[in-house]
């Protein structure tokens, strides 16, 4: 009898992590084509975008 129980919020909380994860990679492909870097470091492109620019 347990085994005909069908768990909707679990499929509803997967459903929704998708979606959140293909806005992740959908803002981040955005984010790259804004600020191009030459980095391939994922790390060092994040630190080149917070770093100060050198006063002129």
């Amino acid at each position: 009898m347990s085994d005909n129980v069908v768990d909707i919020s679990s499929k509803r909380d997967i459903n929704r992590h998708k979606r959140k994860e293909q806005r992740l990679d959908d803002m981040k492909g955005r984010f790259e084509k804004a600020l191009p870097t030459e980095e391939h470091d994922p790390k060092q492109k994040l630190l080149n975008i917070f770093r100060k620019k050198p006063k002129q």
